[in-house]
């Protein structure tokens, strides 16, 4: 199976930077690895014609009046396929819920939107050795009343929040021990035997190639290095 690779632009690059990303995006062969671009609301057309293309987030509520949101259904006829939700600058900013969350991924899902749900803990629930709980808390409750068969359609992307954007990671075999978990977990309380999880967190050109050894991912979800055209081409070429 081809490794996935989502690059999370969050609200970090222009027009122009745009521009000379897809530039460079065009070069990178991209024959036997899956990627999706998730880019700020205005550029979503931008990539269409050169990759996969995803949102960075979407309203718990449908059409109406709800200014400045951007529903699932709009997003379904713009012909977008994917959606991230859960993202901790979500819960963190905007203090998103995991019921918030459970709604937008419901959402997504009635409109065959695939969701990239992000689950992890922060620096203290590490400390107090509760990444354990905290990663199935939040399984349970933002997979909340969906079918095995709707479970199988999310991506998962394991993202401890303390190493989002700091440079910092977890060792490898923090990754597998946590990755290993989301998937026993999902089989034995979601009957999903085949999930796709993925690791986010700092992946960059400088750790990727140690991160390479687990087996246990299937992919990444990058963020600061998905601005960066080398940076991200290096990882891209790290998975043949």
């Amino acid at each position: 199976m081809s490794k996935l690779i989502i690059g999370n632009q969050k609200m970090s690059m222009n027009r122009d930077d745009i521009t000379k990303f897809i530039d460079g995006i065009k070069k990178v062969d991209l024959e036997t690895v899956d990627v999706i671009i998730c880019p700020s609301y205005p550029y979503l057309d931008s990539y269409r014609d050169v990759v996969s293309v995803g949102a960075q987030n979407v309203s718990m509520y449908d059409n109406g009046a709800h200014t400045g949101d951007v529903s699932a259904e709009q997003l379904q006829s713009l012909e977008i396929p994917f959606c991230i939700v859960g993202h901790s600058e979500r819960r963190r900013e905007y203090h998103e819920t995991n019921e918030d969350i459970n709604t937008k991924i419901k959402k997504l899902l009635d409109r065959n939107i695939t969701p990239i749900l992000c689950i992890g803990e922060d620096e203290q629930q590490r400390d107090e050795e509760l990444t354990e709980s905290v990663i199935k808390n939040e399984l349970d409750k933002d997979l909340k009343d969906l079918s095995p068969e709707s479970v199988e359609k999310i991506i998962i992307a394991y993202e401890p929040i303390w190493a989002i954007g700091t440079g910092l990671t977890p060792t490898n075999l923090e990754i597998e021990q946590a990755t290993n978990l989301i998937k026993r977990h999902l089989k034995s309380n979601f009957e999903v035997y085949h999930p796709c999880v993925l690791y986010g967190g700092s992946v960059s050109e400088k750790n990727v190639d140690t991160l390479n050894t687990i087996t246990s991912i299937d992919g990444y979800l990058i963020g600061g290095s998905s601005t960066k055209i080398e940076s991200f081409k290096y990882i891209i070429d790290s998975q043949k």
